[in-house]
């Protein structure tokens, strides 16, 4: 009994604990939250804009971009992920400024309000942004008025995650290619979603006048314009349940011995 028995058992706890090969799977998400903070107008906001900025106006003044993505809203708790790249598309350039301009992605260590200034504008209007409203982000406010920053302009890493060289033709698509620096921070924020606060988007140059980039944001009218944060990962492996079959035969046993054992019972003595 003992030899027949003990390879159905094993055979079942065998099939029940394997686990199949993790999968590997690539989204495209827009996102959340984008809004832009101003130097030279520090109670100004423009959150609800079609253009978020990175870089200086003509007073030298810097502009800076913030954005957001729902990772652990996308992306199944427990995954690994592989590579990271945003795509931004082109939607102003500074005056007549060709110059090739170098944009950093910078993890942002801070929670900020989108907000709802610049509604309805064109992103060539929306430069010097906006009176903020309560709840808006600006460049001494997280939450304008009184939630601040710990440093003005933002609170973020000391060096970006990700750098792009920026050219200047409109509607170009400009894309941060993976780094090491760009998947730990996403895996960071799939591990612990409430240390998702984005990225702020700077130009490496904020001392030459008349530099900055705009992008489209996520209310720009063409959603293929619109940013999108390209994500690999591999899902956690999942274990499959037993199957009937591989059920039957330690069940069909089970019946055999008790069928033994009842006539065993029925002999004379």
């Amino acid at each position: 009994m003992c030899r027949l028995l003990l390879p159905l058992v094993t055979g079942v706890a065998v099939a029940v604990t394997l686990s199949g090969p993790a999968a590997a799977s690539t989204i495209t998400i827009g996102t959340i939250k984008d809004a832009s903070i101003f130097q030279n107008n520090v109670a100004n906001s423009d959150g609800a804009g079609p253009g978020v900025f990175a870089g200086t106006n003509g007073m030298d003044s810097p502009r800076r971009g913030l954005i957001e993505f729902d990772i652990s809203g996308n992306i199944p708790i427990g995954s690994t992920i592989t590579s990271v790249q945003l795509t931004l598309f082109l939607g102003q350039v500074a005056g007549t400024d060709s110059t090739p301009r170098t944009i950093g992605l910078y993890k942002l260590a801070a929670d900020w309000g989108e907000g709802t200034t610049g509604a309805g504008q064109t992103i060539g209007g929306t430069g010097q942004g906006f009176a903020a409203n309560p709840g808006d982000a600006t460049w001494n406010a997280r939450f304008f008025p009184g939630t601040l920053w710990a440093t003005q302009g933002g609170d973020h890493a000391a060096a970006p995650s990700a750098t792009a060289t920026v050219n200047s033709v409109i509607n170009a698509p400009n894309t941060w290619l993976s780094t090491p620096g760009l998947v730990s921070d996403v895996q960071g924020w799939l591990n612990a979603p409430s240390s998702n606060f984005g990225w702020e988007l700077i130009n490496l140059d904020e001392t030459t006048p008349t530099d900055f980039r705009a992008f489209y944001t996520r209310e720009f009218s063409d959603a293929t314009l619109r940013p999108q944060l390209q994500i690999t990962f591999d899902a956690p492996a999942t274990v499959p349940e037993p199957t009937s079959m591989l059920l039957l035969p330690l069940g069909m046993f089970g019946l055999a011995l008790g069928s033994r054992g009842r006539r065993r019972k029925s002999r004379p003595v």
